[in-house]
């Protein structure tokens, strides 16, 4: 039986869940992969995502099963993790990658979109899944060659409303990071407002 703080995850499961602690170290894997095309002040995930590990499993549930609470659950702890960090804790607006709508209408939801508002509830700031758009569907990328995925991410989102967030700290969100190339397409149009500051951190990352 679980106990009530554990809510749907014993003790021997959370331990089995590795975290990347990446919040700790500023010049990581994850932020050396990103900052390669991106001018990043931060970033990181919570979990290493492998195949087969508990991490993928949780997120696969949350993904394609409708289990939104893992959502949740992720969210109140990275943002726990985040808060104890300058560089995150100076964050002013999450802003979660976003899913095309006619792939939002056939899901039912964008798995970001809980984790997201968690994060920016626990860590008291803004949540803003308005200025950042996508134009294109795209099948899913956990299983695609990198040259692939970047053609496949390349132009396909846009800013709306972006004079609201000039100046702004923003925390981009996402599930999984791979090779990075949703976050660098999002970035290129992020990085076009005005005075603003991008960090990124996502549930989970692959072992670079």
């Amino acid at each position: 039986m679980l106990r009530d703080n554990e809510h749907f995850l014993c003790l021997h499961c959370r331990e089995t869940l590795h975290e990347t602690n990446y919040h700790q170290t500023p010049q990581n894997p994850l932020y050396q992969l990103l900052s390669s095309h991106c001018k990043l002040q931060a970033a990181t995930a919570l979990f290493f995502f492998e195949q087969g590990n508990l991490a993928q499993h949780l997120i696969h549930q949350l993904k394609y099963y409708g289990k939104e609470y893992i959502g949740e659950y992720i969210g109140k702890w990275l943002a726990l993790r985040l808060q104890q960090t300058p560089a995150f804790a100076s964050c002013q607006v999450v802003v979660p990658v976003p899913m095309h709508p006619q792939k939002l209408r056939k899901r039912g939801y964008n798995q970001v979109t809980l984790f997201a508002k968690t994060l920016a509830k626990t860590m008291g700031i803004a949540y803003n899944a308005q200025v950042l758009i996508k134009q294109t569907s795209n099948t899913t990328q956990t299983h695609k060659f990198v040259w692939k995925r970047y053609n496949d991410s390349n132009h396909i989102f846009a800013l709306q409303q972006q004079e609201q967030l000039e100046g702004k700290h923003l925390l981009l969100v996402d599930d999984v990071i791979t090779t990075g190339s949703t976050i660098e397409r999002c970035y290129e149009q992020l990085c076009h407002i005005e005075g603003v500051h991008i960090s990124v951190a996502s549930m989970a990352c692959a072992i670079l």
